[in-house]
């Protein structure tokens, strides 16, 4: 599961009718209306203009937006190293995810509330090679068999466009030509139901200054402890999982 299918999920679990409406026009991916060329999108461009360098020892800062039926998804995340800070405002809720060393946790901030996964040994290990924890699309589709297709002109850098088609759909992503490979656009075609999505990348900063308490959570939030990402599953099966499912479980198990 990546993160836009947990995303459908939360929203098939049940939220109101309203909001799951909104999430078909989520499904599989985030994916893409038609939309202009990227060098045309000037204010994506614009947005996307990062300095040359930027220490290593801070965190990166990032915001994506997809677009639903009833609803905008807005999702914020921050990271320091492994470490991951996510917040996702959908049916109302502020939904945080925190990622540490040892565990992956989510909750509501509503109702305080939420559940804790002790990670595995092999995603803990992979913190060591991932550029990220986060908007890493483009190894999920060459891993799914994608190509590079062709590369396009942004404000000052270039952009390059990887796609995969199998009998799900269709995935397109563009990501910026450089070794941070920072994913700016990513378009879906779920060919079940001949629905699209789009995933923008509108904001993506580096070298901020983040304290490691920022990834921990308040003293009052209440978490349900489960031990593995094998019982994550075990309980998942029994009841939904509130306040939702885990939007990144590659960086549980």
């Amino acid at each position: 599961m990546n993160f836009s299918s947990a995303i459908l999920q939360f929203f098939v679990q049940g939220h109101g009718s309203r909001v799951r409406a909104g999430a078909l026009g989520l499904v599989c991916s985030l994916l893409a209306l038609a939309s202009p060329a990227f060098g045309a999108d000037t204010g994506a461009s614009k947005a996307f203009a990062l300095p040359a360098s930027a220490p290593s020892s801070r965190g990166i800062q990032a915001t994506s937006l997809a677009r639903a039926e009833y609803e905008v998804v807005v999702v914020q995340y921050w990271s320091l190293g492994p470490r991951l800070r996510a917040e996702a405002v959908m049916g109302g809720r502020n939904i945080v995810t925190l990622v540490d060393a040892e565990t992956y946790a989510v909750y509501d901030t509503l109702s305080n509330r939420g559940y804790r996964i002790q990670r595995s040994a092999g995603a803990k290990s992979r913190d060591a090679v991932r550029k990220r924890p986060f908007g890493m699309h483009l190894q999920e589709i060459l891993d799914q068999g994608g190509e590079k297709i062709r590369e396009e002109k942004g404000e000052g850098f270039t952009v390059d466009v990887y796609r995969v088609t199998d009998e799900q759909g269709r995935r397109t992503l563009w990501v910026r030509s450089d070794e941070d490979q920072i994913p700016i656009r990513l378009e879906t075609y779920e060919r079940t139901q001949g629905r699209t999505g789009q995933l923008d990348w509108v904001n993506w900063l580096e070298g901020v200054e983040i304290p490691a308490s920022f990834f921990a959570p308040p003293s009052e939030v209440v978490f349900e402890e489960i031990g593995s990402f094998e019982d994550l599953q075990i309980r998942a099966a029994q009841s939904p999982l509130r306040p939702a499912p885990p939007f990144f479980p590659e960086l549980i198990d």
